[in-house]
């Protein structure tokens, strides 16, 4: 340290080192409360309903075939729905089949 420099601040806790990497943090743990909460609501239908990706504002399904594509398009305004209700905002718009 050099003379006259401020002393680094030291974190005593994991929620100090938490504010540090927040965008990150928060980027992880969003992912994470995403894949738990897809498994749970997909339910039977995870083996046809692959999460694949999310991006700001939308969620990436990939679908094994074409009814299990024509089901989750009739499902998607009930989802979207049950998925934000896990976040502290709702940051999901849309469902994207791929």
């Amino acid at each position: 340290m050099k003379l006259g420099a401020k002393p680094r601040k030291i974190w005593n806790s994991s929620g100090d080192l938490n504010n540090n990497f927040n965008p990150l943090a928060f980027k992880l743990n969003r992912l994470m409360v995403l894949g738990m909460v897809w498994e749970k609501l997909a339910g039977k239908r995870a083996k046809f309903w692959i999460l694949d990706a999310a991006s700001k504002d939308a969620v990436f399904i990939k679908v094994k075939n074409s009814s299990a594509k024509l089901e989750l398009a009739g499902h998607k305004e009930n989802l979207i729905k049950e998925l934000n209700k896990h976040f502290d905002k709702p940051w999901i718009k849309k469902i994207e089949i791929v």
